[in-house]
């Protein structure tokens, strides 16, 4: 008679062992996989704002190459009360210029200071907004004015509401110089677009929560129907925690620039004093600082690590929200346009008007110039 095997199973103590081995694994790949995982989102936020500051700095660069074409010098950078957080020290967390657009000309056949009457048979060929910096020019380039839109206008429309002159630019409304008069025969005076670039930065609550930090987007301002002090424009780049812009001379040197200091003109010599002074006229480069932070927090790292704004631009280091990386960079850009020593007349053939496709693209059959350039 065989004797039955006895059935024997796992004893407690194993189990417990068992248990606790498969309860280490799985805690070390769980542990792994959020390493993994937060490690992913943090270089993504790191890259997100890297690629945020590379276009924005394309994006500053590409527009502030053209500032002052087709503008008098003085009046090519615009330097509003907040435009700068210390007036002592050349810093300014604000940018605004100003350049002609070459894509936009209409003829005048009538001034007034208080509107301006086009051909008929040449109406506006794009719409404008309230707002918009209007130059006006005589014939030849004599003498020219900057006016203020001061009611929307359609395509097509011949008549155009100005705002009242202020003997201040933008509302400088003078139709004095007698050359004005010309527009009477209706293709000699011509109208030029002004545009303007307003960039400031500020931080935007987009969750609704006020313990935890806004979002800071760079914004532009276009100077069109903003009724309101307090409109920021339009969002261009997200993430953009600081800007820092710094002005300087054709010597290389820093300054300041004071609106109020007496401006060099276009048959000024070289060799005055007046060429290095604090003008806005006398800026031929700007430094640009952007700092970008990344588009998500680490919320691994400590309290007291990346906490900070670098110090750039002259300015000291800032506090900023925990938990961001930040990504520093600083670029000097030549402002060509400051260096012309006469005002851009741009010469349109009548013939090849926009109507006719002259400004379409194609080179006008007479060889004048249809684009402004």
């Amino acid at each position: 008679m065989h004797r039955q095997r006895q059935q024997r199973g796992f004893t407690l103590m194993e189990l417990m062992v068992g248990s606790v081995v498969t309860f280490v694994t799985v805690l070390a790949v769980s542990a792994a996989f959020l390493g993994y995982t937060q490690s992913f989102y943090t270089q993504a936020g790191i890259r997100g704002g890297q690629a945020s500051l590379r276009q924005t700095h394309q994006m500053l660069v590409r527009n502030l190459r053209m500032a002052g074409y087709g503008i008098d010098p003085p009046n090519a950078f615009g330097f509003p009360p907040n435009w700068s957080d210390d007036a002592t020290r050349n810093r300014s967390d604000r940018l605004v210029f100003r350049m002609r657009d070459p894509s936009f000309h209409a003829y005048v056949a009538s001034v007034s200071p208080t509107g301006l009457t086009l051909p008929a048979s040449k109406g506006l060929t794009e719409p404008l907004r309230r707002g918009q910096v209007l130059q006006v020019m005589c014939p030849g380039g004599i003498a020219w004015t900057y006016v203020q839109l001061g009611t929307d206008a359609a395509v097509g429309d011949i008549s155009l509401a100005l705002l009242p002159g202020t003997g201040k630019f933008p509302n400088l409304n003078d139709f004095s110089p007698l050359c004005f008069g010309t527009a009477s025969g209706g293709d000699s005076v011509l109208l030029f677009k002004v545009e303007i670039f307003d960039y400031a930065i500020h931080f935007i609550d987009e969750d609704g929560n006020p313990l935890t930090p806004g979002r800071p987007y760079l914004f532009r301002r276009h100077g069109l129907d903003e009724r309101s002090a307090d409109a920021l424009g339009e969002p261009v780049a997200e993430d953009i925690e600081a800007l820092r812009v710094t002005f300087l001379r054709a010597n290389g040197t820093e300054f300041i620039p004071d609106p109020t200091a007496e401006a060099p003109g276009y048959r000024t010599p070289q060799d005055d004093p007046k060429r290095l002074n604090n003008s806005p006229a006398n800026i031929r480069a700007v430094r640009i600082g952007l700092v970008a932070r990344s588009s998500t927090r680490d919320v691994g790292s400590p309290t007291d690590k990346m906490n900070r704004i670098p110090a750039f631009g002259g300015r000291p280091v800032l506090p900023g929200p925990h938990g961001f990386r930040r990504t520093l960079s600083e670029m000097s850009v030549q402002i060509r346009n400051m260096r012309s020593s006469q005002m851009p007349v741009p010469v349109y053939s009548l013939e090849q008007a926009p109507a006719g496709g002259g400004c379409s693209g194609s080179l006008p059959g007479d060889d004048r110039v249809c684009g402004g350039g």
